[in-house]
């Protein structure tokens, strides 16, 4: 099946990130120690053979670009499809500001009416998984469906939409909750696919009635005008949307089960590669069950933790269940527990900063503590 790829650089709904995504997209948001969000969604549609993919973006895209660039790293620096940048600016008919996925959509509708492939998958770039992409589009066609919507079966707190199915997949129903609840519940995930003409004519539509979004003007009250099915992804997925989410997703992924189901599945989770010396390790140096890039120096305790690139612990520092960003340096005696350091951030010696599981202790990028 010959599909593009329409994916959305930052969210339109209201996200709980603090500073993490204050100077960059959400796409670009580090994470897992040396990849990006964005590389999650990119490697699992290079592994379905989607090889044109637009991105569209709002502002702050700098770094995204920069990470991305023409689409190498992931064999995407095509001479006749690959990656492509979609500013807000594109074309004439693009607003000053993009409020919505609607105006997003419309604002790229050359882009998509260009596009060659019959189908297009929507998707956001804040979902972290490692999915077979084949199978999802296979049984888009089984089912000769309008719509069909990833899923994931949780128990955790969540407000967006549910879907309720028949017998054969079918969306017969839709609920938003609301207040957030623990019992198991069908959760829609943005990721969507469908054909182009039908995404061309739901944008024309959203544009005259005022629509602003495909989830909540369409999925969510157009079960009965769209064969609307479901596909459950049924491995480890996460979708960032709050600093506890990113906490939580990291620390899932020093599970050693985590880890194998994200980078060793169907998919090799591809990135940047940046060339850069080897970790050294101090004499007083005490590395516990932590994810450590390339280029840091340890002189200090660290356990349960995330360390990036180019990361400094001092001697006598004890990082506990902690994030640490690109160029991070931890002064000597100082004791960090579920901390979250943006890129360049400075703690100065015998500092004690400590969060919680729900609310890490977050600091700004290029912050001197």
């Amino acid at each position: 099946m010959n599909a593009f790829c329409i994916l959305f650089a930052d969210s339109y709904e209201e996200l709980d990130l603090n500073d993490l995504a204050g100077n960059r997209t959400l796409a670009s948001v580090p994470i897992g120690g040396r990849y990006r969000l964005v590389d999650f969604i990119l490697s699992s549609l290079v592994g379905a053979n989607v090889h044109n993919i637009g991105i569209v973006t709002r502002n702050k895209y700098g770094s995204l670009m920069d990470h991305v660039g023409w689409g190498k790293d992931w064999d995407l620096n095509r001479k006749n499809s690959g990656i492509k940048f979609l500013t807000p600016f594109l074309s004439n008919n693009s607003s000053a500001v993009i409020g919505n996925k609607i105006e997003a959509l419309n604002s790229v509708m050359d882009y998509i009416r260009d596009s060659l492939p019959e189908y297009c998958i929507l998707s956001d770039s804040n979902i972290v998984m490692n999915v077979d992409l084949k199978k999802f589009m296979s049984y888009h066609a089984e089912k000769d469906a309008d719509i069909t919507v990833a899923y994931k079966k949780t128990t955790t707190d969540s407000v967006e939409l549910e879907l309720m199915f028949d017998e054969s997949g079918r969306v017969v129903d839709t609920l938003y909750h609301q207040y957030p609840h623990d019992e198991e519940k069908n959760i829609q995930l943005n990721f969507v696919m469908l054909k182009k003409e039908l995404l061309i004519s739901l944008i024309e539509k959203g544009v005259t009635y005022g629509w602003y979004s495909l989830k909540k003007n369409v999925i969510a009250h157009g079960f009965k005008d769209y064969k609307i099915y479901g596909y459950e992804i049924d491995g480890y997925t996460s979708v960032i949307d709050s600093v506890e989410d990113f906490y939580r997703t990291n620390m899932d992924m020093l599970s050693k089960d985590v880890r194998l189901e994200l980078f060793h599945g169907t998919n090799p989770i591809l990135t940047r590669i940046k060339d850069t010396v080897p970790t050294m390790y101090g004499e007083n140096a005490s590395v516990i069950n932590s994810l450590v890039a390339d280029g840091s120096k340890i002189d200090g305790t660290v356990e349960n933790c995330i360390l990036f690139r180019d990361v400094t612990i001092g001697k006598g520092a004890v990082v506990k269940d902690s994030i640490l960003m690109q160029g991070t340096k931890i002064g000597e005696g100082s004791r960090l527990e579920r901390v979250i350091t943006d890129k360049g951030v400075i703690v100065g010696e015998d500092k004690v900063l400590i969060g919680t599981e729900t609310v890490p202790f977050s600091i700004k990028k290029g912050k001197i503590v």
